[in-house]
């Protein structure tokens, strides 16, 4: 039998990280329960070190908490064969948003106040506050690109954001903005117009993808 320290330098080899207290802590977790002298020392048996091992390993290779581990030695222990971990690494089902639609919409056409207000269902009072707000162009001709920002605007009215509480995200947009400007640069030297365009694109969806990435985590 061996004392807590000599446990530790025989697991030292496959567990760099072993510890006193880690085996203290499966301890008090009741995963393994050593002998004790008549003094209060522990003792540990070859029993006891295999044991150990298998917690670590079902911890390291396969990420199983502890409760699971738990069930499996309980198994172990009334005979049984506990079953097989399905993986011997953590993964996570990643749903990858689509590349962002960068193209403009601008076909051409132009509406005007009255029908922008139609056709994305803001009351022209509210197309006017989203004018002040930066959100919309003063223009009184309005492309389909502005359509769709109306008729967000509308989605977030509904769902209980008032247009003139959006103007934060006008904001937002035009640091993100800036920031793709600051990091797309000049072209660069042999880089042809069209290189340089698909270059801003790829950046712009990149912020996109970040953004929601961001937004989805901090919600």
């Amino acid at each position: 039998m061996m004392g807590i320290g000599e446990t530790v330098s025989s697991l030292r080899a496959e567990f760099p990280d072993i510890s006193v207290s880690k085996i203290r802590f499966l301890e008090a977790e009741g995963l393994v329960l050593p002998l004790r002298t008549p003094s209060g020392y522990r003792k540990y048996t070859a029993a006891h070190v295999e044991r150990i091992g298998y917690v670590l390993r079902m911890q390291r290779d396969h990420y199983l908490p502890l409760k699971v581990i738990a069930e499996y030695l309980d198994a172990i222990d009334r005979g049984l064969t506990p079953p097989e971990p399905t993986s011997a690494t953590p993964t996570a089902d990643v749903v990858v948003a689509p590349t962002p639609d960068l193209d403009t919409r601008d076909t051409g056409v132009r509406l005007r106040r009255a029908e922008l207000s139609r056709e994305s269902g803001l009351s022209e009072a509210e197309v006017s506050t989203a004018i002040e707000a930066g959100l919309l162009p003063d223009t009184g001709q309005y492309t389909l690109d502005d359509v769709e920002v109306a008729r967000s605007l509308h989605a977030l009215s509904a769902a209980g954001l008032q247009v003139r509480n959006a103007r934060q995200v006008g904001l937002a947009v035009q640091r993100e903005v800036d920031l793709h400007t600051m990091a797309l640069g000049q072209s660069r030297p042999g880089e042809s117009p069209e290189d340089y365009k698909e270059r801003s694109r790829s950046l712009a969806a990149a912020l996109i993808r970040l953004h929601v990435a961001v937004m989805r985590t901090r919600i």
